[in-house]
């Protein structure tokens, strides 16, 4: 009996120190890279959805650099900002000196999520800049009512990436 009961704790600690790495999480970092809108949010009462001037863009270069892009009442305004990851953990710097940590994952749709908990109660979901959903479906070219043509435009600039690429792809064999 001590002899099974010694195997059974010994299979338990194998199965809790190689099942716990941070290499087997399922983020990758090439993922992440590419431009990026929001969408809809959930904020624990419900989704809801983001249009318009309250839209904002992440831009996430390769090189780990990015840019922040949102509406002001003095128009378009742009924060550059430092990223980096940890395991389901991305970590923003930005160039006025603050720091963002958000949990970030992805739908079925392959959308990235963003969360400011693990357990992803209140997020913001973010799609390939150029390219829509149902949500927008009536929209000419899949763009919101109030985005501006420039932003279509520095989404075809941005890096490469695999959503990023997929989304223009899309977008391109519509018109």
């Amino acid at each position: 009996m001590k002899k099974i009961y010694n195997m059974l704790l010994l299979a338990v600690l194998t199965m809790t120190m190689f099942s716990c790495s941070e290499w087997d999480s399922p983020y990758y970092v090439d993922d992440i890279v590419g431009s990026w809108v929001s969408y809809y949010g959930h904020d624990g009462r419900g989704d809801y959805d983001i249009l318009g001037y309250d839209q904002v863009w992440y831009d996430f270069y390769s090189n780990y650099t990015g840019r922040y892009t949102y509406y002001s009442y003095y128009g378009m305004r742009y924060l550059n900002f430092d990223w980096d990851t940890y395991g389901d953990r991305l970590i923003i710097y930005y160039e006025d000196g603050t720091r963002e940590y958000l949990y970030y994952g992805y739908d079925r749709n392959g959308d990235l999520i963003l969360a400011t908990d693990s357990r992803f109660y209140q997020y913001t979901a973010y799609r390939p800049a150029g390219y829509y959903y149902d949500k927008a479906k009536d929209q000419p070219n899949g763009l919101l009512d109030k985005a501006p043509a420039k932003v279509e435009t520095e989404a075809a600039m941005a890096p490469e990436g695999p959503r990023a690429t997929k989304a223009r792809d899309a977008l391109k064999s519509k018109e």
